[in-house]
């Protein structure tokens, strides 16, 4: 708590909104627009592999938050809370999903493209995104900490991995792409996490290890189609998002496998329809063979 307060002491309206803005970088919707954004509009593969990565990132940070179960901050201590999100917010503080999983989002992206100045722009945001959680309350300094070093011990592991990935590229594209479906669903019914979020980590994993396998995509040449087709997909995503929230009866939200269909099936809206529309327009090029 005493790392809370000093950094609160130079609290102020102005910061308040920056980390606030800093900590929604951390959020669910930040992420999809990230994941998806690499996909559809920098690189296919890294955006395949973010999304798996990523998303089985939060599969274990929920497993260990409901395995250590620390209390929050501002649980303790409500005067700490600067945030809004602090009210609704429940469950385990440790470790920090926020500072885990950018480390391991801008870490991987950061080693892929392996480009000095991306680096820089990475550990910078990581830095801030984790600092966010102490001004805002939201976690100790040991959940941040922890959260990091999780985060940097999984993007290590993920990276030494990599000989692994290249060598199923001989198993054949449907086998993997049932395989990509099935482990995450497996995963949902047998070892599910706390939380009902865990629906949409598991669904949408689906989508990321079957969709790139059953319909290869590369991203247009040029800079537009690029931008155009990334949009496209991203405002598609968030439609169904928000049409599926408002007409899906609220017994099938919350179930695990209805979750789990719902948001396999709006990742599926960016993941495959976005990209087959593009090829069928001729914004972006067919391709006969996944590199994935």
């Amino acid at each position: 708590m005493q790392t809370i307060t000093f950094v609160q002491q130079f609290a102020s309206p102005t910061l308040d909104h920056f980390f606030r803005l800093m900590s929604d970088l951390g959020s669910t919707e930040a992420y999809i627009i990230f994941l998806l954004g690499t996909y559809l509009a920098l690189d296919a593969r890294l955006g395949q592999r973010l999304g798996l990565f990523v998303l089985f990132g939060f599969y274990l940070n929920f497993h260990l938050k409901g395995l250590i179960g620390t209390e929050r901050p501002f649980l303790i201590d409500p005067a700490v809370a600067r945030t809004p999100e602090a009210i609704p917010t429940s469950g385990p503080g440790f470790p920090s999903g926020h500072a885990q999983m950018s480390l391991t989002f801008w870490g991987y992206a950061a080693s892929w493209l392996k480009r000095p100045w991306f680096w820089a722009v990475a550990v910078l945001l990581v830095a801030l995104i984790s600092l966010s959680r102490l001004y805002l309350g939201m976690h100790f300094l040991v959940d941040v900490v922890g959260g990091l070093l999780i985060g940097a011990f999984y993007t290590v592991v993920v990276a030494f991995a990599e000989p692994v990935w290249a060598s199923l590229k001989g198993v054949p594209r449907p086998m993997r792409a049932l395989a990509g479906f099935l482990i995450p669903l497996f995963l949902l019914l047998v070892l599910p996490p706390p939380g009902l979020e865990s629906s949409l980590i598991m669904g949408a994993m689906a989508a990321f290890g079957s969709a790139p396998l059953l319909l290869p995509y590369k991203p247009p040449a040029r800079l537009g189609p690029r931008l155009l087709v990334a949009f496209v997909g991203i405002v598609f995503v968030f439609a169904a998002l928000t049409a599926s929230s408002l007409l899906l009866p609220e017994d099938f939200k919350r179930n695990p496998l209805g979750g789990f269909i719902r948001y396999f099936a709006v990742a599926y809206i960016g993941l495959y329809l976005t990209p087959w529309l593009a090829q069928r327009l001729g914004i972006a090029p067919r391709k006969t063979r996944a590199a994935h």
